[in-house]
């Protein structure tokens, strides 16, 4: 059996805005088991499952009660869901819950990693570029320890992988928190993904299939998703 996990930041789509019916079709259509959506609301997601999500308070106004920095759907039931992770890290972008599959409990994190700009000309207006991003990660990286419960760390991480543009020292500290991780939606495509899926050695990725950033109809999203199929190792 396969587990089937997908992420995908939504650019803040709800049913009501111009691609939103159509994203909610396309998760459906992919039957995930897992699915992290990042600057989105759980009314796109399947209707039968459970949610967990990191709030309201990423800084910022909060447009649509609705919306959430990160959310994580499951199939599953979850427990020992965390909302804060760790009160160093920045509020509003973190989920932590264990789900129980068929194949077994699985821990699946959510995050949004602050992009390079946050806080700094919007929001708190406090920030120097790459300040929370730095900090996010720095908070994160213990948070990431591997156990016999297979761990999934899936959100949008706003750097690429492969490196692109971004500072040398910020692509290292990326490549530093996850050590010990593997992620499996590292590929050659350009331009590079910054949705990602990393997980534990104790599962093995099987496939990667890409969620593009527009259909038929045009425009679906800025980003473009992942969906990675899974088998316990």
């Amino acid at each position: 059996m396969t587990l089937t996990i997908g992420t995908w930041n939504l650019e803040w789509a709800t049913p009501k805005t111009k691609a939103g019916p159509r994203i909610k079709e396309i998760i459906q259509q992919l039957n995930p088991d897992i699915f992290v959506v990042t600057e989105g609301c759980a009314d796109l997601l399947p209707s039968t499952g459970h949610v967990i999500d990191g709030g309201k308070d990423w800084g910022y106004e909060l447009r649509d009660d609705r919306h959430r920095k990160v959310l994580v759907w499951s199939k599953y039931p979850w427990s020992a869901v965390d909302q804060i992770g760790s009160s160093d890290l920045p509020s509003g972008r973190f989920v932590a819950g264990t789900t129980q599959t068929p194949q077994g409990d699985v821990r699946v994190i959510g995050v949004c990693i602050p992009w390079q700009s946050a806080h700094t000309n919007t929001g708190h207006k406090n920030r120097k570029n790459w300040e929370d991003h730095e900090r996010y990660l720095t908070h994160l990286a213990p948070l990431l320890t591997v156990g016999t419960t297979p761990l999934v760390v899936a959100g949008d991480f706003n750097q690429r992988i492969p490196q692109g543009r971004q500072p040398q020292r910020m692509y290292d500290a990326l490549i530093k928190t996850f050590n010990g991780l593997i992620v499996s939606t590292v590929q050659t495509e350009e331009p590079a993904l910054i949705d990602h899926i990393a997980q534990s050695p104790n599962l093995r990725a099987e496939s990667l299939a890409i969620i593009p950033d527009a259909d038929e109809l045009g425009k679906l999203s800025d980003h473009r998703g992942a969906v990675v199929s899974f088998a316990l190792a």
